[in-house]
């Protein structure tokens, strides 16, 4: 009994940490959106748009490097079993070495980078290699855009520092100031003419700026939290070398994505102008919710995760991973259906606007968000799932199953980017985020076992079958509420708003018969203390 109701605790202080992590990173978005909203307005899914899209991809895989994906992934479960066994002066060690030898790699990086960007561009735009102004704008937004990873690698290093010692609000806050400094620059390229590169140009220095906010913005908070920064270089370091043992097989799954990531941008520029845009747009905002809850939920249960393996075992931290799992759904599969219903007029209130028009640049990117969106369990599930490896210091079944679901994706690009051009790419990627976590997923119940608590399936049917409700509930009142063609704003935001708030209700009126225990779990892990 005591057991049990330890779990709940954990469950609850998940939740609740979760919480907090997903409202701060909620009103992230929304400064991330308002970006976006700025970015389409300011240059559309014009040639450059799609120039600094494709540029931007590259040190954004770095990010995911050198950042939160791989970087943290494999730090922080050590930091975390560092500090259990030899306390916080140890751990403020580790970390500030960790630091430290982490800058100097990026100073190292970006400079190799910089030099080669030519090269990465005539990787990632093949076929572009006949249009030399769309070359030339790409391979100078790679160079203007590089630098960021100089603040924004440590920045997310710090983050989960922070995350390790339970501080959750001010790192999932800290992407707040890295969009302020964007919107800054962004707002301040509308006094600019039309034309030439000095829009963009000012447009990718708020980028730079940004990051160097969102690390300061963190520096006190870590010092509140105990961490004392002593700058130093040991890299005979044991904790080091477990880091580097554990990032060797993420780095080489990443280079294995990053190889599926250059498929899909190669078939984005052999499809019509606009395709590139359109794509990371609407992945932008399917990333949204996936964001507030995956990602809120994962950074939350990672810490407890850890501590429960280092400390107790793999029983418990399963039933953690089951509880994580039915948060997770009952939070993503909604989410889906309601992107399903509403795509158009999300898209249109969000973006239709100065440059991105109502007719190509909404079709293209509703249609990317469509398709997007049937693969957002999944996406969550990954990012679940792979909590639990990571805390066994496993990083090498993540790998193995993301380069099958790589290579999937590819066969699917293959299959589907004639027939639905745009539509095909952003399916194929939610096919392959579904074989990854079905995969993931039964690697670890085959070998450690069936997950404990509730029977995840029967959640998901009974999460979908609300969600089911709520999506007939939207379909009707979004076509009663529908301004037609040419809306204002208020009109369009009535349209949005009074549907997602009549789909909301109907959600949780049906989850009261359909899903009472996933409902229940929901207000436990808010009210319980």
């Amino acid at each position: 009994m005591g057991e049990s109701a330890a779990g709940r605790d954990e469950h609850a202080a998940i939740g609740r940490s979760a919480g907090t992590i997903g409202a701060a990173t909620l009103l992230s978005h929304v400064f991330g959106m308002g970006r976006d909203v700025l970015f389409a307005f300011l240059f559309g899914t014009s040639l450059q748009a799609d120039a600094f899209n494709l540029a931007f991809s590259v040190p954004q895989f770095l990010r995911r490097l050198f950042g939160e994906g791989v970087m943290n992934a494999a730090f922080v479960p050590v930091y975390t079993q560092h500090r259990i066994a030899k306390g916080e002066e140890e751990a403020s060690r580790f970390g500030s070495n960790a630091l430290v030898v982490l800058t100097i790699l990026l100073v190292l990086l970006v400079a190799l980078a910089a030099w080669a960007a030519p090269f990465l561009v005539g990787l990632y735009a093949r076929g572009w290699r006949d249009d030399p102004l769309r070359m030339e704008a790409t391979v100078r937004f790679t160079r203007l855009l590089f630098p960021y990873l100089l603040f924004i690698g440590p920045a997310v290093l710090v983050m989960g520092i922070l995350n390790a010692l339970r501080r959750f609000a001010i790192p999932a806050l800290s992407p707040v100031a890295w969009n302020i400094g964007i919107l800054a620059f962004g707002f301040a390229a509308l006094a600019l003419p039309r034309g030439g590169f000095a829009r963009m140009d000012l447009f990718c220095a708020g980028i730079l700026f940004g990051s160097v906010l969102q690390l300061l913005v963190q520096v006190p908070e870590l010092r509140r939290a105990g961490f004392r920064f002593r700058p130093r270089v040991d890299l005979a370091s044991p904790e080091l070398h477990a880091v580097g043992s554990l990032m060797l097989p993420g780095v080489l799954g990443l280079a294995v994505v990053q190889i599926n990531v250059l498929v899909d941008t190669l078939f984005a520029t052999l499809l019509e102008e606009g395709s590139v845009t359109a794509l990371r747009l609407g992945n932008r905002v399917m990333f949204l919710p996936l964001a507030v809850f995956a990602t809120a939920v994962a950074s939350a249960s990672l810490p407890p995760l850890s501590a429960q393996v280092a400390e107790e075992g793999l029983e418990r931290a399963k039933r953690t991973l089951s509880y994580t799992l039915r948060l997770l759904f009952f939070l993503l599969i909604p989410a889906t259906v309601g992107l399903m219903v509403l795509r158009r007029p999300i898209i249109r209130l969000l973006f239709v606007r100065g440059e991105f028009d109502a007719e190509s640049s909404l079709a293209l990117t509703s249609t990317a968000l469509l398709l997007y969106s049937l693969g957002l369990f999944a996406f969550g599930g990954v990012k679940g799932v792979s909590q639990v490896f990571f805390s066994l210091r496993d990083t090498r079944t993540p790998v193995v199953v993301g380069a099958v679901a790589a290579g999937a994706n590819i066969l699917f690009d293959l299959l589907l980017y004639r027939p639905l051009a745009v539509g095909g790419l952003a399916l194929a990627t939610s096919l392959a985020g579904m074989t990854n976590f079905f995969l993931l997923l039964g690697f670890l119940v085959r070998r450690h076992g069936r997950l404990g608590g509730p029977s995840l399936a029967g959640s998901s049917l009974r999460t979908l079958g609300s969600s089911l409700v709520m999506g007939a509930v939207l379909w009707m009142v979004s076509r009663l509420l529908d301004p037609g063609e040419a809306p204002g704003l208020g009109a369009q935001l009535l349209h949005v708003g009074g549907s997602m708030a009549a789909g909301l209700l109907a959600f949780l009126l049906a989850s009261l018969v359909l899903a009472r225990r996933e409902l229940a779990e929901i207000r436990e892990a808010v009210l319980r203390r």
